[in-house]
């Protein structure tokens, strides 16, 4: 990911049923994406109108359809975004912790499981004291052998992990990811935050260069914490590229979205999937009008 070209990038949450803020996804929605064949035929319409990504948590349907879809279109580029906390509480509540286990066992090859069975046992202390980065890092390992063979070239922290590390001050954590991704995945670490302007002056001053944050930005201001101010002021001093989130959580997004990002050198953005008849025109106009 070229933190200077501009992206469209499609998010995922309306597809999965994962939508937690902002507008109602449409009723339908649960029903028509039940298979990855339904949710590829989305990624199709949107590599074919131009997105150049797509970001989204481990979910077995929705990796599957990616893999189908990079088939037709092999430079459709893969963010994911670890780990999937919503994924885990879910299938915990619907098969039980061992049952939620063995679905996750099931679904890696047999050396990623050889990996993190050794380095899990060199970590055994760590975890037997519940040390939240010692979970945290094979949680890392888990999450990314799903996604070995999308080669992501960036992977977001998920927010609710950054969020959570960065009001307990957990600066090892952070630095622990860096290390990992780079030397462990041979990709560019990113975090994804609803807290950006706690989280950029913290970076700053712990000394941590992060290449890609992924925070809400939209010209209501909506979720833009603690205010909207604050955070258009944090762009002229971040060295990390500002994806835009939560651009459409209100209402489709216009010509004066895209101008208001591209007026604070904001390149980038995450799109979600809404209705068949505004999203190929909302992706071209999006390209168009985030280039400049």
């Amino acid at each position: 990911m070229n933190a200077s070209s501009p992206q469209v990038v499609l998010g995922t949450a309306n597809l999965t049923g994962n939508r937690l803020l902002g507008r109602d996804s449409p009723v339908d929605f649960v029903e028509r994406f039940q298979t990855p064949m339904e949710i590829a035929s989305v990624f199709n319409d949107a590599a074919a109108a131009g997105v150049d990504a797509v970001a989204t948590l481990n979910q077995l349907d929705v990796l599957a359809a990616l893999k189908k879809t990079r088939q037709t279109f092999p430079n459709l580029r893969v963010y994911p975004i670890i780990p999937n906390v919503i994924g885990y509480v879910r299938e915990a509540t619907d098969y039980g912790l061992v049952g939620a286990a063995r679905r996750r066992i099931q679904q890696m090859a047999l050396v990623d499981l050889l990996k993190i069975g050794i380095r899990g046992a060199l970590k055994a202390p760590g975890v037997l004291k519940r040390d939240f980065n010692t979970l945290m890092s094979i949680l890392f390992d888990v999450e990314l052998a799903s996604f070995k063979s999308l080669e992501p070239p960036v992977v977001f922290l998920h927010p609710q992990i950054t969020d959570l590390a960065l009001a307990f001050g957990n600066r090892s954590l952070f630095e622990l990811y860096v290390r990992t991704m780079r030397e462990r995945f041979h990709t560019e670490p990113g975090l994804a935050t609803n807290n950006l302007g706690w989280l950029a002056p913290k970076l700053k001053e712990w000394n941590l260069t992060i290449p890609f944050l992924l925070t809400p930005f939209n010209p209501s201001g909506f979720l833009m914490k603690p205010s909207r101010t604050e955070c258009e002021g944090l762009l002229a001093s971040t060295p990390s590229a500002v994806i835009a989130d939560k651009v459409d959580a209100t209402a489709d997004p216009g010509e004066d979205t895209w101008r208001y990002l591209r007026a604070r050198n904001i390149r980038a953005a995450i799109i979600e999937f809404w209705n068949d008849k505004s999203f190929a025109p909302t992706i071209k106009q999006a390209k168009e009008l985030l280039v400049g």
